[in-house]
């Protein structure tokens, strides 16, 4: 298994962060690495389509995924490879995740897990380039909710 994860302290409610994390129509708005997915609300076990900046220069289109677990209560998201359209070799977890903190604040961890036998080369070939979109990703998280 290859990890990528990125964390940061935030200075705004759980909740506010949470909401902020699961309204995907304002994607758009502020979310530098996803600027679109392709579902209304979150089901689990719903396929959806998204696309995402895995550089300034590099856009994926209409990768499909599907939620995988969603817990409101924990402030916790899940989705990954879809089903219908997996690779083989490679099955993919991203996971979002806000943990309150004393005064009102939040640590979000943002990570995805790459399991099989094409997770080493994935690892190699993107996982400098997907550290670096979620970086940007949890910064512009950070600048959306301390607005």
């Amino acid at each position: 298994m290859k990890v990528v994860r990125s964390e940061i302290d935030i200075d705004a409610p759980a909740e506010r962060v949470w909401n902020i994390v699961v309204d995907l129509a304002r994607y758009p708005e502020w979310n530098p690495f996803t600027p679109r997915i392709g579902a209304e609300s979150i089901v689990v076990g719903k396929e959806f389509t998204l696309d995402c900046w895995m550089t300034e220069k590099q856009l994926l289109r209409d990768e499909k995924e599907v939620f995988l677990a969603y817990e409101p209560e924990q402030y916790r998201v899940c989705w990954g490879t879809s089903r219908t359209r997996g690779r083989p070799g490679i099955k993919s977890f991203r996971w979002q995740i806000c943990q309150p903190l004393d005064g009102h604040r939040t640590h979000f961890i943002n990570y995805e897990e790459f399991h099989g036998v094409l997770a080493p080369l994935v690892n190699l070939l993107y996982g400098k380039k997907l550290q670096r979109a979620f970086d940007r990703y949890c910064r512009a998280l950070k600048g959306r909710a301390e607005s």
